[in-house]
């Protein structure tokens, strides 16, 4: 079996909620090990979205979304590594920047879409789904840093739990325009959208992967007003594992539908 477009889609959209969270945790006292490992989170599936395309299918070295996905990498020791300041958000925001340029580039390849609105409807919907996967996923282990440095401040996981919460409120707003955007062509076809099955996945979509982590993030803030790190933590756990499931549901709708949902 080869490797898809909306495979590298799916790793583009991972690697670029991760870069994104990360902006809001703008060097906390947790370490560079902290950095190191989420940095390492958001570039192996950017390497991945830059070499798979290339080894398990048709394309080439020149195709732009391998090359606009392999310039992010250079930005990997930066973001990563010790670095403070602008030596560090510099390229944070060059790595965030070419993802999103790379995520529009793979969304526009979509025949289903047309024209520049349709593009930027369907890459935006995508950042969003990227971004409340990265968010909630670095606010989880960020909520396992205060196992080992009690004294960190409670508003650096505060924030970040606030940013998921809007990236989820933002999403949703998203697919009721898409839905709304696209209404004919979804609910046209052999397995049209708002139909029995449709609306099961369609459903799923939205229970699991947004709705749920949205009462578990207002759960979380009012864990975090008692400074209760450890229930906030494992909050956070299972509000990780439904937004992951979502993403994936989200890029099996779009291998049906045609539109990121």
């Amino acid at each position: 079996m080869g490797w898809s477009a909306l495979g590298t889609q799916y790793c583009l959209e991972l690697g670029f909620g991760v870069l994104f969270a990360l902006a809001f945790v703008p060097r906390a006292p947790v370490g560079t090990l902290f950095y190191r490992i989420l940095g390492t989170c958001a570039f192996l599936p950017i390497l991945v979205a830059a070499v798979a395309p290339v080894a398990w299918s048709d394309s080439t070295l020149r195709d732009p979304l391998v090359w606009a996905a392999g310039l992010v990498l250079p930005a990997f020791p930066f973001v990563s590594g010790p670095f403070r300041g602008l030596k560090w958000s510099l390229p944070l925001a060059w790595a965030l920047a070419l993802t999103a340029g790379a995520i529009s580039v793979s969304v526009a390849r979509n025949a289903t879409l047309q024209g520049a609105g349709e593009i930027a409807l369907g890459s935006f919907s995508a950042m969003a789904t990227g971004a409340v996967a990265g968010t909630v996923s670095l606010a989880m282990v960020l909520g396992h840093w205060y196992l080992t440095i009690p004294t960190l401040d409670v508003a650096h996981l505060r924030r970040l739990n606030r940013v998921a919460a809007l990236s989820m409120a933002t999403s949703v707003v998203l697919l009721g325009i898409t839905c709304l955007w696209f209404s004919h062509r979804l609910g046209s076809g052999a397995s049209p959208l708002f139909g029995a099955r449709g609306m099961f996945h369609f459903g799923t979509r939205l229970a699991v992967g947004l709705a749920l982590p949205l009462v578990f993030a207002w759960m979380t803030a009012s864990s975090l007003e008692f400074r209760n790190t450890r229930s906030a933590t494992g909050i956070l756990y299972a509000s990780t594992i439904l937004v992951l499931i979502g993403t994936a549901v989200s890029v099996s709708l779009q291998s049906t539908y045609g539109v990121p949902l």
